[in-house]
């Protein structure tokens, strides 16, 4: 298939997955205008409307559901292909995109990641940084670091230690629990707090632990954060009164399908031992 139609597809199948432009645009990494061009483009070369648009957003219509579903098999197929291309490259030199957190990636990950290319000169590492799941097998990160109790099937994973969690503010008193927003909305720190804290016990929020952090320091309220955050920060007290006893695995996984790829399994062997130290568990 040719890139540009292939590259027509993803748009259209990224506008019925997040039902907006603006939100297809996001996961793509391109502007509004681009998602709405490309999908006028694939509308125009089928002759076919796929969509509607609403208030809320993009559905597709009814006719073309059968479209898109093609749509899907062709995708699958090109992403198969493309696995198995990177899977098949033995050569122990090359890129390895490692996606994890931002607090992993701004505090422990960049040290790990120097010494690793100390070791391999010859690979180019790359950290992709944020708190939302890589889908790995679109390819769009070969490695992640993620905390996690259970991951995804069709994932090689190895466990590097152990993200233990407490609870944080400036020292001052009364303070209210600040809300675990976006993605750490799904953490477990945030089910513990919606089963212990009542709404008007909690007040602003954040959906990082780094941003958090900063909140806590400057008196916003108490936060819940990752011991090796809130642990080095001079400015915040750990609360010796609550105890969640919080831990979640933290793991370095791969597909399945590109684990034995000698450069991938290098750099996942090498972070799993720099994690276990850095983060035991």
């Amino acid at each position: 298939m040719h890139n540009q139609n292939w590259d027509d597809l993803r748009y259209a199948l990224a506008v019925r997955k997040h039902g907006s432009l603006n939100a297809a645009a996001g996961a793509l990494g391109v502007t509004h205008a681009t998602v709405l061009r490309r999908v006028a483009a694939l509308e125009d070369r089928f002759g076919c409307v796929i969509f509607q648009k609403h208030p809320s957003g993009y559905t597709a219509l009814p006719e073309a559901r059968a479209i898109l579903s093609a749509m899907e098999s062709v995708e699958e197929a090109v992403l198969s292909v493309e696995r198995a291309i990177v899977g098949a490259n033995r050569s122990p030199a090359g890129q390895v995109r490692i996606a994890s957190t931002d607090s992993l990636c701004q505090l422990v990950l960049p040290q790990i990641l120097t010494e690793i290319s100390r070791l391999y000169p010859d690979l180019e590492l790359t950290l992709l940084s944020g708190n939302s799941h890589h889908d790995l097998s679109r390819l769009t990160a070969d490695i992640a670091v993620r905390p996690s109790i259970k991951l995804e099937e069709g994932l090689v994973s190895e466990r590097a230690g152990t993200l233990s969690f407490g609870v944080f503010d400036d020292g001052s008193p009364n303070r209210k629990w600040m809300r675990l927003d976006g993605a750490l909305s799904r953490s477990l720190p945030a089910k513990w707090l919606a089963e212990h804290v009542s709404a008007d016990e909690m007040t602003n929020g954040a959906d990082s632990f780094l941003v958090l952090q900063q909140m806590a320091a400057s008196g916003a309220g108490k936060a819940f954060l990752p011991s090796f955050i809130g642990n080095a920060d001079p400015r915040l007290h750990r609360s010796s009164e609550i105890d969640p006893g919080i831990d979640v695995p933290l793991w370095v996984a791969t597909l399945d399908e590109i684990a034995r790829t000698p450069r991938f399994a290098i750099v996942q062997r090498a972070l799993v031992e720099r994690l276990s130290i850095a983060l035991p568990g």
